[in-house]
């Protein structure tokens, strides 16, 4: 049996590419509130899209709302965590989740997905820790930098949708080399 990395390599499974944005840095504590995705079958180059905001439980933090350009009225809108976790959850399927430095993004799914009753996608690839092991002359594997090495087209950073962009290209081009 192979592992995800292999199945998604060989084309053999479409994966989910994902990128949070969240009130902070810790997952036990901080909030999700924006969750972008993009499925990919490498096989067929067919890639659909997931993307919403998700309203928090708390003022958006000055530092956030900074990054981002997200306020508090920006989610008047979203949906709570719970309905958002259920459609990301729909969208993944049984695909793999891959993201830049997963470790970071899927405890934030964890702990929101705990903290509703919920359970998260388990399986898992780290962009970030592949592209440790094939990119070597870099002074840090920050997603921002790989782009550059791999001259990756890096929209606007700090939102969920742009940062899954540029992920995406990144790990792809990755498993090209």
């Amino acid at each position: 049996m192979s592992t995800p990395l292999e199945s998604i390599a060989a084309g053999e499974t479409p994966y989910v590419f994902f990128d949070l944005e969240t009130t902070g840095l810790t997952p036990k504590r901080d909030r999700i509130i924006e969750i972008a995705a993009l499925r990919f079958d490498r096989t067929s180059g067919e890639l659909d899209s997931f993307q919403t905001l998700v309203k928090p439980d708390r003022a958006i933090p000055a530092f956030v709302r900074a990054m981002t350009g997200l306020d508090d009225a920006a989610f008047a809108d979203a949906p709570d965590a719970k309905s958002a976790l259920s459609e990301f959850f729909a969208f993944v399927g049984d695909d793999p989740l891959v993201a830049y430095n997963i470790g970071f993004d899927h405890a934030f799914l964890v702990a929101e997905a705990e903290r509703e009753g919920m359970s998260a996608p388990p399986t898992t690839v780290c962009a970030m820790r592949f592209a440790q092991s094939r990119i070597k002359d870099v002074p840090n594997h920050r997603l921002e930098t790989i782009a550059k090495a791999l001259d990756c087209p890096r929209p606007r950073a700090r939102r969920a949708m742009e940062d899954c962009l540029t992920g995406l290209t990144v790990f792809e081009k990755t498993l090209e080399l």
